[in-house]
């Protein structure tokens, strides 16, 4: 297992526990995900972890197929990801939080298509198993 920082531990044992935590900002009320030490709106350092809960809204899909190699993203991680199913980058925020890019799983090349069409939409929070005994966060088309 990794030595973290306290503000990552946190994180970390929280995804352990199927958690997602973000941190809220109290001056300015901005949310910052993945947790950073100081706010990236107003700079303050008081901020409070909060649940950002199971789901989160895709607004945009970057498909590539994550077994191809080429694209140095998919390639970089794969190497850590526990399970090898593919998957693509999907560009999207929690109900409160700012813009991520995450692992998108369920999206292929007969969906991709028909899903984009639908964009925005929500996708469940997926809980990945990294090599080195923790979890990373991507998200599933729901059924």
């Amino acid at each position: 297992m990794f030595k973290l920082r306290p503000i990552l531990k946190t994180y970390y044992d929280a995804l352990e526990e199927n958690k997602v935590l973000g941190m809220k900002c109290e001056e300015c009320g901005d949310v910052v995900w993945r947790p950073l030490p100081t706010c990236q709106k107003c700079g303050s350092t008081d901020l409070e972890w909060f649940d950002m809960g199971d789901e989160a809204m895709m607004d945009e899909i970057i498909y590539e197929n994550s077994n191809l190699v080429g694209d140095y993203t998919f390639t970089k991680a794969n190497q850590y990801f526990v399970n090898k199913e593919p998957y693509c980058i999907a560009i999207g925020h929690f109900k409160d939080g700012n813009q991520f890019h995450a692992a998108l799983y369920g999206v292929n090349e007969e969906n991709v298509n028909e899903l984009i069409s639908k964009l925005p939409f929500s996708a469940k929070v997926e809980f990945i198993e990294m090599d080195g005994g923790f979890k990373s966060v991507g998200f599933r088309i729901k059924e």
